[in-house]
């Protein structure tokens, strides 16, 4: 076979001991991505000879080489179809870091160099960033190696071998350049990729498992939300704005101007129509209307994308601080109206468990802080039981904490969320108004100044800007704002702890059924649940103190039938 101006030799394995680091790729039937479809074929590239194993041979190539390091582009895909094809499982060179994931580790690099993690990195496009090669996906090919299922790899026709073998060859030779990049990087951890596979590898699975949607409920309460639209929608008409309506930016922009609202303005030179911008001023009728129209407007457009008894939300493993996304549907950011939450809910027999870490990004701040100056009060404070909002709110009103009011402890609550990343006065009073506070420059500046007082270590953390930063974990972040540089080490460290997490409950055999940063959602038998809430959250707590180990971690859970949080 020649290749990239090489020559390679197609071999079938006949049980030779092959080199240390393996690449292999695995050939599969064509099924919805919600299954594990079925293994084809099996093939591997040491950097020197490359082998077909016939499937009857998977489980002893396998076991045999189980001290070599395992290379993947896109190990939770392959991994999967293994351990359902033979009965090798990949826990123990998962856990002792002696599996690679190609797609990971570029990923991870791109953050390292770029700043930002790419959003394009399958291996066609890795392949021609770092090698220049371009693999050609001939689709007559990749979606009829099912015909093949039945017939001994000797007999598989040539183009389909050497379709499987470039894979195979190409992901070796990335995987060491990647290795050169990422150890130029000075990450000891490769910049937290194995953390990332565990992080994968359970994604992978709740994407599969899916969450029960009620379809029926949707339908009512689509005709709710209709009925309520009525009366925004109507007040809108008085003004003369009708939705849909030809020329409504030019009513738009009379009526803005009739009402005297300073909107800034688009580049077309029409006034603005956003609802940041818009949100201050609600005390007009007609912007209030417009504001409470657009909102149950864009519950209905979520909701109508969704049919059918399971939705299979798609979670993004890795985005610029660390942390996941989701979309179709984005199970991380629900509308509140509508009772959309309550529309995701557990199968027959069996219940939601959902836990959240407690104020968790609060707690790997206190890390971080401890971790950098030897000292921190917002460590001694959690350790000591102490509930941060509570606290700071008896600093900023000067009241005993066991005298804090609710409206109190939401102030301070606002002021430890939003300080922490280094948020300016004017940032932080838009920050504050999404916990109720509608507050003036001078208001926010002496909250500023004595959250500095409540914790003293804040101010020099927030003191000095380097352009880029790390990780606890080992992951590197370039090229990053004062605010990304501030925010990463403790959202990101976060996040991987929830990973790990994620994985372990994974391996204990829980169904991962919703992920929401600082939320897992699974689904336990009713007759089980109680057992299964103390371990899920003994392992969620566990596997945050590997990345967290000298803060006190705390978690809540909730049983319920449907998804209520």
């Amino acid at each position: 076979m020649l290749f990239n101006g090489e020559e390679y030799t197609i071999q079938f394995w006949q049980d030779e001991r092959l080199g240390r680091v393996l690449a292999i790729d695995t050939e599969t039937s064509v099924r919805p991505f919600t299954e594990t479809p079925d293994l084809i074929t099996f093939q591997v590239y040491d950097g020197e000879s490359l082998f077909y194993v016939p499937k009857e041979k998977v489980f002893t190539f396998l076991d045999i080489h189980r001290d070599r390091v395992f290379i993947f582009a896109n190990a939770s895909f392959d991994i999967d179809v293994l351990e359902k094809y033979t009965d090798f499982r990949f826990k123990e060179k998962i856990e002792n870091g002696t599996i690679f994931d190609i797609l990971i580790m570029f990923r991870l690099l791109g953050l390292a160099i770029n700043g930002s993690v790419p959003n394009k990195y399958g291996l066609d496009t890795i392949s021609q960033e770092i090698l220049g090669i371009s693999l050609e996906k001939d689709v007559e090919i990749r979606c009829n190696f099912e015909s093949f299922k039945d017939i001994p790899v000797e007999e598989i026709p040539s183009i389909f071998l050497e379709y499987g073998a470039k894979d195979a060859i190409v992901t070796w030779t990335i995987f060491l350049q990647l290795q050169k990049g990422i150890n130029k990087t000075g990450s000891l951890t490769c910049l937290s990729h194995h953390i990332q596979l565990m992080g994968a590898l359970a994604l992978n699975r709740m994407y599969k498992n899916g969450i029960s949607y009620d379809e029926n409920k949707s339908t009512s309460t689509l005709e709710l939300l209709k009925e309520k639209m009525k009366s925004p929608f109507d007040i809108m008409c008085t003004y003369g704005w009708v939705k849909g309506m030809k020329g409504n930016q030019e009513i738009y922009n009379n009526l803005i101007n009739y009402l005297e609202l300073p909107l800034p303005l688009t580049d077309k030179g029409d006034f603005s129509m956003k609802e940041a911008d818009l949100e201050k001023y609600r005390y007009e009728p007609f912007i209030d209307a417009y504001l409470n129209y657009k909102k149950l407007e864009k519950t209905t457009f979520f909701i109508r994308k969704l049919s059918g008894d399971r939705v299979h939300p798609r979670y993004d493993l890795l985005k610029n601080t660390g942390r996941t996304g989701c979309s179709s549907p984005n199970l991380q950011q629900l509308p509140r109206e509508g009772e959309v939450r309550s529309m995701f809910k557990a199968e027959e027999g069996s219940t939601l468990l959902i836990t959240d870490y407690s104020a968790i990004e609060l707690a790997t701040l206190a890390q971080i802080l401890y971790d950098k100056f030897g000292y921190s009060v917002m460590r001694d404070k959690i350790n000591a039981g102490q509930d941060l909002h509570k606290y700071y709110a008896s600093i900023l009103f000067k009241v005993p904490s066991d005298k804090v009011e609710k409206w109190q402890r939401q102030a301070a609550k606002a002021a430890n969320f939003g300080f922490p990343g280094g948020l300016g006065i004017q940032t932080f009073i838009e920050f504050s108004k999404s916990y109720g506070l509608d507050i003036s420059p001078e208001e926010a500046a002496d909250m500023k100044k004595t959250w500095f007082e409540a914790f003293p270590e804040m101010k020099e953390y927030l003191k000095k800007e380097q352009g880029y930063v790390w990780t606890r974990t080992g992951r590197l972040r370039a090229n990053t704002t004062y605010c990304a540089e501030k925010n990463t080490p403790f959202q990101g460290l976060a996040a991987d702890g929830a990973k790990i997490a994620l994985y372990k409950l994974m391996r204990a055999n829980f169904k991962l059924v919703g992920f929401v940063h600082d939320e897992i959602i699974t689904e336990v038998p009713i007759s089980k649940a109680a057992e299964m809430r103390i371990l899920q959250e003994r392992i969620m707590i566990h596997s945050m103190n590997e990345v967290v180990p000298d803060i006190t971690v705390n978690v809540e859970s909730t049983i319920s039938e449907r998804y209520c949080k």
